[in-house]
């Protein structure tokens, strides 16, 4: 009867362990699915911060750039005043009005904003001569930005994508015209210092 007790008490005790191991094998399953889940959640937040920063950085560094080609403005236009650069238009244009085909859509949402006179949701040409838009020369600025020893450092630092305002109370303004898009993290579309959509 002893051994029969001590078989039936080892098989049970086997049975127990085996069923111990399997519930401890789902604890240890549960437990890796649930850091696995927290380990993506965590990567996404991380993804979303980085993203944020990225983006902070660009309108960061676009908004350097826009400072550092108003200060080869303001310097040009003050050498063209007193007659360094006679040839030169102003703030160093070509001194010719860009045409309105010619500024891109959401630059021109951000501009009906400064100068819509006929209230007509559009930016025409009698608007565009209003504010005096213009292209840059890039050969003066290229210059001017060398002896100022400053470098464009946003993504798009060609000087094809960026205009003038030439006359009004907004001359000496610098605008971006090129397709890149400067978003900060509150989701504004940057064209200047303080022009956005």
């Amino acid at each position: 009867m002893y051994t029969k007790n001590l078989l039936a008490y080892s098989y049970n005790s086997k049975t127990d362990v085996k069923l111990q191991k399997k519930i401890n094998l789902m604890k240890v399953l549960i437990l890796l699915l649930l850091l696995t889940i927290c380990g993506v959640f965590i990567r996404g937040l991380t993804k979303s911060f980085e993203y944020r920063n990225k983006s902070n950085l660009l309108v960061a560094d676009f908004k350097n750039d826009i400072t550092m080609l108003s200060e080869a403005a303001n310097v040009i236009e003050t050498e063209r005043t007193y007659n360094k650069f006679l040839e030169v238009g102003q703030f160093g244009t070509d001194g010719k009005l860009i045409d309105a085909k010619e500024i891109s859509k959401d630059l021109s949402l951000s501009l009906i904003n400064i100068t819509d006179m006929n209230k007509n949701n559009k930016i025409d040409s009698e608007e565009i001569s209003e504010l005096g838009i213009m292209r840059f020369r890039t050969d003066i600025y290229q210059k001017e930005l060398k002896t100022l020893q400053f470098s464009l450092k946003s993504p798009d630092h060609n000087l094809k994508n960026f205009i003038i305002i030439t006359k009004g109370k907004y001359a000496g303004t610098i605008l971006y015209n090129g397709n890149f898009k400067f978003i900060d993290n509150e989701n504004k579309r940057y064209f200047g210092l303080e022009i956005y959509i």
